[in-house]
């Protein structure tokens, strides 16, 4: 009978180390997956809220989703996105938005250009929570693009 308990014991063992792992692995996993910014688009997409999923090799998924009835509204798009100092930039895959602008704590701002014109503003918060709105003022949203 003490043979049969040793491997019982053993197996009560694995299963606690298991349990505990994917606990690791998820804490991982969003490491992996790096930063979440919830973002609007006023002028442009105003009833729509965006989420970046950014990965620290430089690329990002985007979902998007109506703000009223939470639905998707687009297929999971892609892109690119770097960052100079306080300034980020993200470029879509496939489409000519490029979003520019400007890190400060939580906060990300800036104007969204299409076809490399002045398109709408933006701003986002990091997290899964929008923003309830983007301030109108002139500064970030309206800053020549250098590139």
């Amino acid at each position: 009978m003490a043979g049969g308990f040793f491997p019982l014991a053993a197996w009560c063992a694995l299963l606690w180390c298991l349990q505990a792992n994917p606990i690791l692995a998820r804490d991982a996993a969003a490491d992996a997956d790096g930063i979440v910014w919830t973002a609007i688009i006023p002028d442009g997409f105003p009833r729509y809220i965006y989420t970046w999923r950014m990965s620290p090799d430089g690329s990002y998924r985007e979902d998007g989703r109506d703000a009223t009835n939470g639905k998707a509204i687009q297929a999971t798009l892609s892109g690119y996105w770097r960052r100079d100092g306080a300034r980020m930039i993200l470029r879509q895959d496939g489409y000519p938005f490029v979003f520019d602008g400007v890190v400060v704590g939580t906060s990300y701002a800036g104007t969204l250009y299409l076809n490399g014109r002045s398109f709408s503003r933006f701003c986002a918060n990091r997290g899964e929570t929008p923003p309830e709105r983007c301030g109108s003022e002139a500064g970030v949203a309206m800053m020549q693009r250098r590139d």
